[in-house]
């Protein structure tokens, strides 16, 4: 049975969170750590192509994200959140800041834009957030880092985020 860890972000306070497919694929059992605990989540919804997942906890988190309704612009700054490295480094929420280096993604996909903000393995599925605390994306890959490549990441844009969510008629903040 595969195991795999990532990053998540809530989108609403029913309980559902925003991860990447890639997190959650193959897994029979999915579980999310809020505040010291475990909770078995559901998946709601899975986007191969675009590397998304919707899952569903049991849970009414206080606090939840708003999603952009603009995509992000080059230069704009951002921070990215997550646990890159799982517990492994500690476990606290880690950020990194950085901006948008090109509106498009690897091979000029345009789902996705780049960033230089360090993303790191377990950084997976957490938001990429704008100055003003809303998600502008949604951390996805690293491109040859092995090759000794930095600050050469991409994220999934806002607007795919929304069409994504929009599928299931999940109420989100705005």
């Amino acid at each position: 049975m595969p195991i795999s860890s990532g990053s998540g972000f809530y989108i609403s306070n029913d309980g559902y969170v925003i991860t990447n497919y890639h997190v959650v694929e193959g897994c029979d059992l999915n579980f999310i750590n809020f505040q010291g605990k475990n909770y078995e989540t559901n998946i709601i919804g899975q986007d191969q192509i675009n590397d998304l997942a919707l899952l569903k906890a049991n849970i009414n988190p206080r606090d939840f994200y708003a999603i952009e309704n603009k995509d992000a612009s080059l230069l704009d700054d951002i921070i990215i959140a997550g646990y890159p490295l799982g517990k492994n480094v500690s476990s606290s929420i880690k950020t990194s800041k950085g901006s948008i280096t090109s509106i498009f993604g690897y091979g000029d996909n345009s789902s996705n834009f780049q960033t230089d903000a360090a993303l790191n393995q377990g950084n997976s599925g957490g938001p990429i957030i704008n100055k003003k605390g809303n998600i502008i994306g949604v951390a996805v890959a690293t491109f040859a880092k092995d090759e000794g490549v930095e600050s050469f990441n991409f994220g999934i844009k806002s607007s795919v985020l929304k069409t994504f969510i929009n599928t299931f008629d999940i109420k989100t903040k705005e």
